[in-house]
């Protein structure tokens, strides 16, 4: 017994010994370029959080985690001095009479019409109010993905929720992200950005809120997460926003600048993004970074950052439309999406601006009194974490 005990002892020394000095350092060194994709989405998801950083930074020589970072360096670059300018309306549109179905398919017109039409052929009750009464609700657990409702948008997403009375499309969006690995989450259009504001947790600067707990004090349909927090340590209670804040005209907090962005809708309800010395046109607002989208251009294309993480983002386009990204991350049913993603998919829906809002943990999104994304927390809590702010959607 003792005997094989020792050669066992021995053959394990001797694989840590080889693990050591040979797979560490080639795993670290190697030009491989598969090898190398991986190391390099550890290192930046790793450095992506806020608390795990030392998954990276406790085996990994910071040389090699610079010259990571470094992509970080250029998309700052890319950031500085670009604020949102929406383009004047043109005065020669002509007006034209609809019929209810007609105005209907005019306000959502990323939806299939031909999928559409098919599935209200087999479920008929949902148009017999009138199509500016129609509210289709397909969605199930949080987690599940890969639907078959039989509806698809233009750009072929699953289409989830069609609630024509607070002009709201969700659709699912799911794919695969850097090395193979699957995302999925919710888009969520909102047709009337007037109804889109920013609302703040009851305990305001003490304690923070979940984001249906908003959702329902103001009244709202619709709501997703907004400014990051100050988290010491993780022990924060959601309630300190960081940053910029501005909430139904009423200015909260002021912004602290540097690569930061503030994230707001003006009187115009257009979405304004940029670093603002005079905030006074705002009506809502919070800040963060980076931009995806500003008058168009993608800001964060070709920067190589493949990281997955929960995500959340806001973007709109030229149309008005609001558009509300949340991604599940850190999970079996999804592991995240890159920030390059993230724009890729508000591009899909036709942003001309568009910009990254708090993630990881606090991504959540909330439709009709309850939680239909996924977040990951420690305590597998559905709601989420206790947040200062949301976006939401009367």
């Amino acid at each position: 017994m003792n005997g094989a005990r020792h050669r066992f002892a021995l053959g394990l020394t001797c694989f840590l010994m080889v693990c050591l000095t040979v797979v560490y350092p080639f795993l670290l060194y190697t030009p491989n370029a598969f090898i190398t994709s991986w190391r390099e989405w550890y290192i930046e998801t790793a450095m992506g959080t806020m608390t795990h950083q030392w998954l990276a930074t406790w085996f990994i020589p910071d040389d090699i985690i610079e010259q990571v970072m470094a992509k970080r360096y250029l998309l700052n670059q890319k950031q500085q001095g670009v604020t949102s300018t929406w383009r004047a309306p043109t005065d020669d549109v002509t007006q034209t009479a609809f019929t209810p179905e007609e105005q209907f398919y005019q306000t959502f017109s990323e939806l299939d019409r031909d999928s559409f039409e098919a599935y209200l052929r087999e479920h008929p009750e949902a148009v017999e109010n009138g199509y500016d009464q129609i509210k289709i609700d397909l969605i199930d657990d949080p987690t599940e993905k890969n639907y078959d409702t039989g509806i698809q948008t233009v750009q072929g997403d699953t289409v989830l929720v069609v609630d024509a009375v607070h002009g709201i499309l969700i659709a699912e969006i799911v794919g695969e992200d850097s090395l193979g690995m699957e995302y999925a989450g919710k888009v969520a259009l909102c047709k009337h950005p007037e109804n889109v504001f920013v609302g703040t947790c009851e305990g305001l600067f003490e304690y923070g809120s979940y984001v249906s707990d908003m959702v329902r004090d103001y009244d709202a349909v619709l709501g997703i997460n907004a400014s990051g927090f100050a988290d010491y340590e993780g022990n924060g209670t959601g309630g300190l926003p960081y940053g910029f804040l501005k909430s139904e005209g009423k200015k909260l907090q002021s912004a602290v600048g540097d690569d930061w962005k503030i994230i707001g809708f003006d009187e115009d309800d257009h979405l304004q993004i940029g670093a603002f010395s005079d905030t006074s046109q705002l009506r809502d607002g919070v800040e963060f970074h980076p931009a995806l989208i500003i008058n168009g251009e993608n800001l964060v294309a070709g920067t190589g950052l493949n990281e997955q993480q929960p995500r959340t983002a806001i973007g709109q386009a030229e149309d008005g439309t609001v558009i509300m990204l949340v991604v599940d991350g850190r999970q079996f049913h999804s592991f995240g999406i890159s920030i390059e993603k993230c724009a890729d998919v508000m591009e899909c829906y036709g942003a001309y601006q568009a910009s990254m809002l708090d993630g990881g943990s606090s991504s959540v999104m909330v439709y009709d009194g309850r939680e239909i994304t996924s977040p990951t927390t420690l305590s597998q809590n559905p709601e989420g974490r206790y947040l200062p702010d949301a976006f939401l959607v009367k």
